[in-house]
C-alpha cells in the first residue's frame, strides 16, 4: 500500500488546496523534503543533486524567490525533472505564482498545493507523512486495521475512521471484493505487482488480508463497469480460490459490512466449488450469518443435525451429506443424485431415514423448513470470520 498525493489532500483538506496539477494526484509519496536555498542561482550546482528524490513531497516558502518570482518556474522545472510527488506551498510572503508555473505544472501533472491554514506547519507534515507512508509500507498494516474495523463493523464511527486510516481518498459509494485462498500450499497471497493492480485507482483499494486479497472500488459513483474491472484483475491473476462480492454501499462508514459481506461470499463460493458468488445471492444465509455463532442458534442446528452425524460416523453412511447436497442444489433429487453420482432412488431412501433419526420428513414443508435452517446455521457458522 502506498500514500499518495491524493491521500495527502484528503487528509487535509480544510487547511490545504490544490492550485495546479490536478493529473497527479496518484503519484506516490515515499518521503517529504524542504525546498530553502538549493536551487538558488550559484548555490543549485552543489545542492539540487543531493536533496531531492523521485517521490519526494517537497516543500517551501520559496523565500528565496521573493524578488525574482521567475525561480519559482524553474523550481517546478526543476520538480519535475527528478520524479518528484507535489509541491506544498506555504505562501507566507504572499507570493504571486506566475502563470507559466502553473501552466508548466498542469501540463506535467505536478500537483501544486498551497497551505490555507496559518497553524500547520512544516514540521507536523514532515512527521505525520511520515509516519503514514512507513504505516502503509508494513505488510501488516492493512491487516490491523481491518482487525479493528470488523470487530464491531455496525459501529459507523469506527468504521470511517479505520477506513479513511486506510485510504483517505476512498469515495463514499464502495464494493468489496475478496480473493479467498485455497491454496493448501499458500499460506498468504501476495500483492500482485503494478502491472496486476491497473484495474485499482487512487480511490481503490487492494491489499492481502486473512490470507486472501481484498479489493474495495470506491467512488462518488461506483460503475457495474469498475467492478467487473476489479474482478477481472483478481480472476486474472490465475490464483486458486473463490471471489465473493459485497452489495453496494452508500457510505464509507459501512466499510465493514462491506468487507463482512465479501469475505462471507468468497468462503461460501469455494464450499461450493464456485469460482464467484455476490452477497445478494446468498439467500437466507443474509439473514443467520450475524447471529450463527450464538448459542441459542448452534443448540438448534446440532439438535436436528448431531444425529444425523452420528450415524453416518457409526455406520459410514452419507445421510447428512445427501441432506446438504439436496438442499444445496434447490431441493432436486436428480441434480443431487447427479452431484453425488449415485441414482435418485438412493437419495430418496437416504432422505427418508431422516425421519426415524431425526423425527423430520423431508416430504413435510414445516419439517423441511427446520432442516433448511439447520443446515443453513450449520454452513454460516463455518463460513462466518468470527
Amino acid at each position: 500500500m502506498q500514500y499518495s498525493i491524493s491521500d495527502f489532500l484528503k487528509s487535509h483538506d480544510r487547511s490545504v488546496r490544490l492550485v495546479a496539477g490536478q493529473g497527479g494526484l496518484a503519484r506516490a509519496v515515499n518521503e517529504v523534503g524542504i525546498l530553502d536555498y538549493e536551487l538558488v542561482p550559484g548555490l543549485k550546482s552543489r545542492y539540487q543533486k543531493t536533496n531531492f528524490y523521485e517521490g519526494q513531497l517537497v516543500l517551501s516558502t520559496f523565500l528565496y524567490a521573493r524578488d525574482s518570482p521567475y525561480l519559482i518556474t524553474d523550481a517546478m522545472r526543476y520538480l519535475v525533472s527528478v520524479g518528484a510527488s507535489g509541491l506544498v506551498i506555504k505562501n507566507v510572503f504572499h507570493l504571486e505564482l506566475p502563470e507559466a508555473a502553473l501552466r508548466l505544472a498542469n501540463a506535467r501533472n505536478l500537483p501544486v498545493m498551497i497551505i490555507a491554514d496559518e497553524a500547520l506547519y512544516f514540521d507536523q507534515i514532515i512527521l505525520e507523512v511520515g509516519l503514514r507512508v512507513r504505516e502503509l509500507e508494513e505488510a501488516s498494516y492493512a491487516q490491523r486495521e481491518l482487525d479493528v474495523l470488523l470487530r464491531d463493523p455496525f459501529d459507523a464511527g469506527v468504521s470511517r475512521e479505520r477506513a479513511l486510516r486506510l485510504n483517505p481518498s476512498f469515495g463514499e459509494e464502495h464494493v468489496a471484493l475478496y480473493l479467498q485462498n485455497d491454496d493448501p500450499y499458500a499460506a498468504s497471497l501476495e500483492l500482485p505487482p503494478a502491472g496486476g493492480a491497473q484495474a485499482f485507482g487512487v480511490r481503490d483499494l487492494l491489499c492481502t488480508f486473512d490470507g486472501g486479497l481484498l479489493a474495495v472500488v470506491s467512488g462518488d459513483t461506483v460503475t457495474q463497469t469498475q467492478v467487473d474491472a476489479a474482478e477481472a484483475a483478481l480472476d486474472g491473476l490465475g490464483l486458486k480460490g473463490g471471489i465473493g462480492l459485497s452489495e453496494l454501499h452508500q457510505g464509507i462508514d459501512e466499510l465493514g459490512l462491506a468487507v463482512l459481506e465479501a469475505v462471507h461470499a468468497a468462503r461460501l463460493a469455494v464450499r461450493r466449488g464456485r469460482t464467484r458468488l455476490r452477497y445478494e445471492d446468498l439467500g437466507v444465509l443474509r439473514a443467520v450469518l450475524p447471529h450463527a455463532t450464538s448459542p441459542s442458534m448452534r443448540a438448534f442446528s446440532q439438535a436436528v443435525l448431531g444425529p444425523l452425524h452420528d450415524f453416518d460416523t457409526e455406520h459410514g453412511a452419507q445421510v447428512a451429506r445427501t441432506l446438504e447436497t439436496y438442499l444445496d442444489c434447490g431441493r432436486s433429487v436428480d441434480v443431487a443424485a447427479e452431484r453425488l453420482g449415485t441414482h435418485p432412488n438412493t437419495v430418496r431412501y437416504r432422505l427418508g431415514q431422516l425421519a426415524v433419526l431425526c423425527s423430520l420428513d423431508w416430504r413435510n414443508p414445516e419439517h423441511m423448513e427446520q432442516l433448511a435452517l439447520a443446515h443453513a446455521i450449520a454452513v454460516a457458522g463455518e463460513v462466518s470470520w468470527k
